[in-house]
């Protein structure tokens, strides 16, 4: 991104970088939270899976928190580092990542699913890599870096989703399994594409900013 002299005229309020970066921390959090359970799912008691359940919301509470003070925050400054109405998409987005997974995990508890497909692991991996590639994305923004390697990488992961996505409903849907995991797993499968597509989403959120500020 160019120069713009009204930074040294007019300094910009920088803190909602930090605010940001804590955010995605707390996505990413949430991210290796639910690898973690869906990878071990078969080997947990009752209690640790009941545990498991418990950690993943209060991850979810920790990033509504961090996104209330962002919007808070908003009402309460006066020069923001770029567009209000971006940070508000961004974090209102990345707390929604963050819902979602939640969501998909409680989903476990009351559908009482104690085992996974493999595709579901994949998803998981995805899901981190691209948490990750969200914090150095955030960090190049803040440095006014070069941000579109990260844009692209993330779209390329989203892509990759896509198409584990398809392949997963085709073989949930080839005959062999039980109608009542179809109908459990199909929309799992649909609620981890579905974060994926958010997390791309903030990639092109991002790419406007600098778009934008030229």
């Amino acid at each position: 991104m160019k120069f713009n002299p009204l930074d040294i005229l007019l300094p910009r309020e920088t803190k909602f970088f930090s605010y940001f970066n804590e955010q995605i921390e707390v996505l990413i959090e949430g991210c290796k939270l639910f690898k973690e359970f869906t990878d071990n799912l078969k080997k947990l008691s009752d209690a640790e899976f009941k545990a498991a359940i418990s950690a993943m919301k209060q991850c979810e509470q920790k990033g509504d928190k961090v996104e209330r003070k962002i919007i808070d925050e908003l009402h309460k400054t006066f020069i923001t580092p770029f567009d209000r109405e971006d940070i508000h998409t961004i974090a209102i987005n990345v707390d929604k990542a963050l819902d979602i997974l939640n969501s998909i995990t409680q989903k476990f508890e009351i559908y009482k699913i104690h085992s996974v497909p493999s595709s579901v692991s994949r998803f998981s991996d995805l899901l981190v890599e691209m948490a990750f590639e969200l914090k150095l994305l955030f960090s190049a923004l803040e440095k006014k870096g070069e941000i579109m390697k990260h844009v692209e990488k993330l779209h390329s992961l989203e892509n990759t989703a896509d198409h584990h996505f398809h392949w997963s409903m085709a073989e949930l849907f080839d005959g062999q399994h039980n109608p009542i995991d179809v109908l459990k797993f199909k929309e799992v499968y649909e609620y981890l594409e579905g974060i994926t597509d958010i997390m791309d989403y903030i990639g092109k959120l991002v790419r406007g900013v600098t778009v934008k500020q030229g």
